[in-house]
C-alpha cells in the first residue's frame, strides 16, 4: 500500500500537472496556427460566376483567358502576412511547344476581399518579360487576395489534348523563400462534330423551308399569321435588346437565384405564347423566334449564319407540341392532331379543365430546355470556344430555366388568351 503521507503531496501537485499539460497543448495550437501559411489556389479559365468554366480546359482557338491566384489568410491565424509578391507565367511550356500569349497590354489586376466577398481594396500589378507581377504590401487574417491576369489561348494544337504547364511563384514575405506551383491547363481542340450539326441543322432546316415553299406550306399562314409573328419577334427584340439589358436584367441578376430561374425571361415567354395563341399553327414558334432573331443580329451582334439554327433548335420541339394540339392548343379541349376542325366539332369536344395551363407549361419547358441545352452543349463551345462545366451547368441553369420557363408559360396563357380576344375583335 502507498503511505497517504507519500502519496498526497502527488494528489495536490496532479491538477498543476494537467494544467500545464494542457496550456502547453493550447499554445502549440495557437502557435501553429500563426505560423500556417496562407492557402493558394489557381483557377483558370475564370468565368462568370452565375455560368462556371470547366477548370483547367481550354478550347483551342479562344481569344483569351484570365487566371486567378487566390492567397487566402485563415481567420483564426493571428499574423499579418506582409511583403507577398507573386510572379505569374503568362506564356508556360508543354512538350509540344504550344504556348500561351500573355496579353501585356492588359493590367493584372489585385483585389482584396473580406470572407463575404466584400472589397476592401484594389490595384493594378505589371508585367515582366511574360509573367505578371503582383506585390500586396499586407494581408491580415480573414482577408482574401484574389489576382487576375489575361492570357492568349493557342490558336491550333497538334493533337488533341496538349497539356500546358504555367509556373506561379509566390514569396509570402522577405523572410520567405519563393515557391513554385504549377498550374497545368489542357488544350482540347473545338468538338468539330457539334459543329458540323450546326451546319447541318443550318442547312437542313433552310433547304426545308425552300421545300415547303415550293409544295405551298406557307400558305397555310395568313397575311396577318406573318405579321403577327414578324411583329411580336420585333417587340421580343424591344423587351431583350433594349428594355432588359438596359434597365432590368441588371437589378434582377442581383436577385438570388432569379437568373437560374429564368425571372427576367417571363415577359420574352409571354411574348411567344401570344404568337402561338394568334397563329395557332406549326412553324410559329421557330419563325417568331428566328425573327427575333435575325433582328437581333441585324441591330447587335452581327449577321452569323451559325447562328440562324438556334431559333429553330429551341423552336421546332414546340412546333410538335403545337401539331399535336393543333387549333385546340391553349384551350381545354381534349383534342389532339387535328389542324382543322369544324366548330360544332371543337364545341362538342370533351374538355379537360386546366388543359390550356398545361398546354402553356409545356410550351415553356420545352423552349427553355432545348435553349439551354443547345447553347451550352452546341453554340457556345463552337462560336465561343467556352468549355462549361456542364455538371453544374445542367442542374443550377438548365433545369431551373426549364422550370422557370414552364412557370412562365403556364401563367401567361390567360394574358395571351385576353391579347388573343382583344386582336379579334
Amino acid at each position: 500500500m502507498i503511505n497517504r503521507k507519500k502519496a498526497m503531496p502527488l494528489i495536490l501537485i496532479l491538477p498543476l500537472l494537467m494544467y500545464t499539460m494542457i496550456t502547453i497543448i493550447d499554445v502549440n495550437i495557437i502557435y501553429a496556427q500563426a505560423e500556417k501559411p496562407p492557402e493558394i489556389t489557381i483557377t483558370a479559365p475564370i468565368g462568370n460566376p452565375i455560368r462556371p468554366q470547366r477548370d483547367g480546359v481550354v478550347i483551342a482557338g479562344r481569344e483569351s483567358i484570365t487566371v486567378r491566384i487566390t492567397i487566402k489568410v485563415d481567420e483564426s491565424s493571428t499574423k499579418n502576412w506582409t511583403g507577398i509578391e507573386v510572379l505569374a507565367d503568362g506564356k508556360g511550356e508543354s512538350p509540344e511547344n504550344v504556348t500561351f500569349t500573355p496579353i501585356t497590354d492588359s493590367n493584372p489586376t489585385i483585389e482584396i476581399t473580406d470572407l463575404a466577398g466584400n472589397i476592401l481594396n484594389r490595384s493594378n500589378g505589371g508585367w515582366i518579360g511574360d509573367e505578371a507581377h503582383f506585390y500586396i504590401p499586407m494581408l491580415k487574417p480573414g482577408e482574401i487576395c484574389n489576382l487576375y491576369y489575361s492570357t492568349g489561348a493557342p490558336q491550333s494544337i497538334p493533337k488533341e489534348p496538349v497539356y500546358v504547364n504555367l509556373k506561379i511563384k509566390v514569396k509570402l514575405g522577405a523572410d520567405y523563400d519563393w515557391q513554385e506551383i504549377i498550374k497545368t491547363i489542357k488544350i482540347i481542340k473545338p468538338p468539330i462534330l457539334r459543329l458540323y450539326i450546326v451546319v447541318g441543322l443550318t442547312l437542313g432546316v433552310f433547304a426545308a423551308l425552300i421545300l415547303l415553299s415550293k409544295i405551298g406550306f406557307f400558305e397555310i399562314y395568313s397575311t396577318l399569321d406573318l405579321v403577327s409573328m414578324a411583329m411580336i419577334g420585333a417587340t421580343m427584340v424591344v423587351w431583350v435588346q433594349i428594355l432588359g439589358r438596359q434597365f432590368v436584367f441588371p437589378i434582377t441578376d442581383r436577385i438570388p437565384l432569379a437568373y437560374n430561374f429564368a425571372v427576367a425571361d417571363i415577359p420574352y415567354v409571354l411574348l411567344l405564347i401570344t404568337a402561338i395563341a394568334l397563329v395557332k399553327k406549326p412553324g410559329t414558334a421557330s419563325l417568331t423566334l428566328f425573327v427575333y432573331n435575325i433582328v437581333s443580329e441585324i441591330g447587335w451582334y452581327g449577321i452569323n449564319p451559325l447562328w440562324w439554327a438556334y431559333p429553330f433548335a429551341q423552336g421546332l420541339p414546340v412546333d410538335l407540341y403545337i401539331l399535336l394540339r393543333g387549333q385546340a392548343i391553349f384551350t381545354d379541349k381534349a383534342i389532339f392532331f387535328k389542324r382543322s376542325i369544324s366548330e360544332e366539332e371543337f364545341e362538342a369536344a370533351r374538355s379537360i379543365p386546366g388543359l390550356r395551363y398545361i398546354d402553356g407549361f409545356i410550351v415553356g419547358l420545352l423552349r427553355g430546355f432545348f435553349m439551354q441545352t443547345s447553347l451550352y452543349l452546341v453554340f457556345f463551345p463552337n462560336l465561343f470556344r467556352l468549355e462549361y462545366l456542364w455538371e453544374y451547368v445542367f442542374w443550377w441553369i438548365v433545369i431551373p430555366w426549364t422550370i422557370g420557363n414552364a412557370i412562365g408559360g403556364a401563367i401567361s396563357v390567360p394574358v395571351a388568351d385576353r391579347i388573343r380576344e382583344a386582336a379579334q375583335y
